[in-house]
């Protein structure tokens, strides 16, 4: 009868090939987080913020402490910073830390920030000449947080301020996932699947007011608006600063727009045009940039 060495030798001492499939497990992790790094961090992304969305909306009998619901939305720099760490190393970090810090960039780009308000504004007016319906301003979240019209005037800056120092999205989808996915398909197509990921992701936001009809124009309108800021992150080599910037643009114009971005029981009349508006927008920025790169003059983001 042949007799077959142990895997592990006499003594406690391992076996000649048990040292290789020890010292190969920490390569074979390695391997299976870079090849999986694109669908890894989106999921720390959706797990570290909606853990606290739908804990402060009483769907998870789960409470924090006060200041992670403030900086929740950090979760998604926590996720891209973690993977890339792991799956990258410091240096990695340290550069995608840095497109922060990418501000020298032609005036167009900051001026192109005014296409966001712009485009609110033409949907408004073109449901205002439909209809024959004025926009009442007194219907914006900001009015009725501010009680007056001068109130409102002066929360502007404020807002869209404290909205680029809190908002920790744009590392997470335009920082880290934009890139891997464009390393592999075009800026157009990246765009378009990181548009449906963002959107859903709201859903935990919305959860206890949910509309479907609302949300699935919201739907379209975020997947415009990834198009768009897709556009402006690859024609500015990756400026993380001017992501930021646009996101705020959207969020504090919903906020002191008549529509209905934030009213998701409201009627959804205005909120449609915009967004018809937002496609029409994207629609043409493809045609101008072409959907390869969504850029003339810089090829389009891609990190492996």
């Amino acid at each position: 009868m042949r007799h077959h060495p142990p895997l592990w030798g006499s003594g406690g001492q391992k076996g000649p090939g048990s040292t290789h499939l020890r010292d190969n497990y920490p390569l074979a992790i390695m391997a299976f987080l870079r090849r999986h790094s694109l669908i890894i961090g989106i999921a720390l992304m959706y797990a570290f913020t909606w853990s606290v969305h739908l804990s402060r909306a009483g769907v998870l009998p789960v409470q924090f402490p006060s200041v992670i619901y403030m900086l929740g939305g950090w979760g998604f720099a926590l996720a891209a910073i973690l993977m890339t760490w792991i799956t990258l190393g410091a240096e990695a970090v340290i550069a995608l830390l840095k497109r922060f810090l990418i501000w020298r960039l032609d005036w167009k780009w900051y001026a192109s920030l005014l296409i966001i308000p712009l485009t609110y504004l033409l949907g408004i007016a073109a449901h205002a000449l439909v209809t024959g319906s004025a926009p009442d301003l007194r219907l914006t979240a900001a009015y009725r947080a501010a009680g007056s019209p001068a109130s409102v005037i002066a929360l502007v800056i404020p807002v869209f301020l404290a909205d680029v120092l809190g908002n920790g999205e744009e590392i997470g989808w335009r920082g880290y996932a934009l890139p891997r996915l464009q390393s592999r398909y075009s800026a157009l197509y990246s765009a378009l699947v990181i548009g449906l990921i963002w959107a859903l992701w709201h859903i935990a936001i919305y959860i206890r007011s949910f509309n479907p009809v609302w949300f699935a124009w919201y739907v379209v309108s975020v997947i415009a608006k990834s198009v768009l800021i897709t556009w402006a992150y690859n024609g500015t080599r990756g400026s993380l600063l001017l992501a930021t910037l646009y996101h705020a643009m959207w969020n504090t114009s919903g906020i002191f727009l008549p529509i209905t971005t934030r009213l998701p029981q409201a009627d959804i009349g205005t909120y449609a045009y915009v967004v018809l508006s937002e496609v029409a927008v994207a629609a043409i920025i493809t045609v101008l940039a072409g959907h390869e790169h969504l850029s003339r003059s810089q090829p389009r983001q891609a990190q492996a």
